[in-house]
């Protein structure tokens, strides 16, 4: 008996949960690194109950903490695998898995690399907040001085009570793709590098969106998982750590010098472009040229691109974007639109 009305008690609470999220709207949660406690819309409260957890800072750049509680502010779920050593969340009709000591993470079946593998500290499973944050389309903000992440999300919009009056309905006719050689005298190229395919995803938004050219950037040698263990002397880390370092690329860019714009894709390998970016800056001369740099992580923000500039000379580089391996058409396209070129 005491089993079921603790099984009733849960459900009523969980529900008590998440009716209070509808009703409220906006939600604003508010972590920061060695606070145990975290602000739910201007609310205090502790991050893992009873326990004093607080998050931790990764390499300088990614956050991990104990995610319940703050999963299930958002209306999410937490469960763990204790066999596989996975937790897995879900929220509406995403579900996330991550396992310990494992930067490959699983978005609805979907393979994605983490910059950092969620972990055991203190015997608390400790994961990343901006990966699972974005990937359930939430907003996750960072404040450097502070240490403090926040996430964010605008209230959804309720349907409507009664049938909005119908206005007339205008025919427009649909634009047409662009054709092979449309594309031929585009002055816009998507250059990317994709180890793990999630890079690839935005570029293909960028160049589609724009009927841009688009170039992968092919590593001679390509990567392995084993080239990418994080946590091993892998070939990754050898060469992140080598200022150096230039992986050789499979091809070149056909008359690079018809492009006056160029997107730059890539992801982010310890908080900075992965090496072989630079090989292929450092192949071409951009100058009068306009780079814009775009980026995909799990974790991480784009960082500086000083390093990357300082070998293009004469390149005029606008502020870049950082997007979660899954990012929509849409999403990408708010960002492109948004820069204002005259394309």
């Amino acid at each position: 008996m005491k089993k079921i009305l603790a099984v009733i008690l849960s459900v009523i609470l969980s529900l008590a949960g998440i009716a209070a999220f509808a009703e409220d709207g906006d939600l604003t949660i508010t972590l920061q690194i060695g606070n145990p406690v975290m602000t739910v819309n201007g609310t205090e409260q502790e991050i893992d109950p009873g326990r004093g957890t607080v998050p931790v800072l990764v390499n300088d750049a990614r956050t991990l903490l104990p995610v319940r509680a703050v999963v299930e502010e958002m209306g999410g779920n937490v469960e763990w695998e204790d066999a596989a050593n996975t937790a897995v969340l879900t929220y509406k009709n995403d579900v996330i898995r991550l396992t310990i000591d494992s930067t490959t993470a699983y978005l609805n079946n979907a393979a994605y690399t983490l910059d950092v593998a969620p972990a055991l500290i203190n015997d608390r499973t400790m994961l990343p907040i901006r990966f699972i944050a974005e990937s359930f389309k939430f907003d996750v903000a960072w404040d450097d001085e502070t240490q403090t992440v926040t996430v964010t999300k605008a209230a959804e919009a309720t349907e409507p009570t009664a049938e909005p009056t119908a206005a007339p309905v205008e025919t427009v006719e649909p634009t047409a793709a662009p054709t092979d050689d449309e594309r031929q005298e585009s002055k816009t190229l998507v250059a990317y590098f994709s180890a793990t395919n999630n890079t690839e995803g935005v570029a293909k938004h960028i160049a589609d969106g724009l009927g841009a050219d688009i170039y992968e950037i092919t590593p001679e040698v390509p990567y392995t998982d084993a080239d990418l263990d994080y946590n091993s002397d892998c070939r990754a880390n050898l060469e992140q750590n080598d200022d150096s370092a230039r992986p050789a690329i499979s091809g070149t860019v056909e008359n690079i010098e018809q492009y006056d714009t160029i997107f730059l894709g890539y992801p982010i390998w310890w908080g900075n472009a992965p090496k072989i970016i630079f090989t292929f800056l450092e192949s071409y001369d951009f100058s009068g040229k306009t780079i814009i740099p775009f980026c995909t992580s799990g974790s991480s923000p784009i960082g500086s691109t000083t390093a990357m500039q300082n070998v293009t000379p004469g390149a005029n580089w606008l502020d870049g974007q950082r997007f979660s391996g899954g990012a929509s058409s849409d999403t990408v396209m708010d960002w492109v639109n948004g820069l204002d070129l005259d394309l």
